[in-house]
């Protein structure tokens, strides 16, 4: 066995080409399906009941009844009172930014329960490491260049 040999299709590769397979099969399926006549369907009996007049309902509806508004949260005019808990929550969830799509991928991923697939917690620390190394080699830069300009300015 080679030492750094790498498998030749990673686990979402080989399930994606079974659904596509699957895919496929389904709709020579449904072809074959709508080439093929309908089956002629059998007169049905018309029944005495069919016949009768078309009879309105008995009664209308009752009409609806307005469901009753709390009355701590809008004031006399029934306008809605400004709620600083829920204004608060509001902005907060609109930085957050929407959700996933998939949450139980989302979670997959961040633990890396997915074989072939690196975590995000891999990623992340790449990310981190390379931002760390960037202050750093600015830090030098600035530093080097406030040297020289302090030398200089004696």
């Amino acid at each position: 066995m080679p030492l750094f040999a790498r498998k030749s299709e990673d686990p979402l590769t080989v399930r994606q080409k079974e659904l596509e397979a699957e895919m496929v099969r389904l709709q020579a399926q449904l072809g074959r399906l709508q080439k093929e006549p309908p089956a002629a369907a059998a007169p049905k009996p018309v029944s005495p009941v069919d016949k009768a007049p078309f009879a309105p309902p008995l009664t209308p509806p009752p009409p609806a009844v307005p469901a009753a508004k709390p009355a701590g949260q809008f004031n006399d005019l029934g306008v809605r009172k400004w709620d600083v808990g829920a204004a608060w929550q509001r902005l907060l969830n609109h930085l957050r930014g929407p959700t996933g799509n998939n949450p139980r991928l989302t979670k997959m991923l961040a633990a890396g329960s997915i074989h072939g697939l690196r975590p995000l917690r891999h990623e992340r620390r790449v990310a981190r490491n390379r931002t760390i190394a960037l202050f750093v080699t600015l830090f030098l830069i600035l530093a080097g260049v406030a040297h020289v300009y302090l030398r200089n300015a004696r």
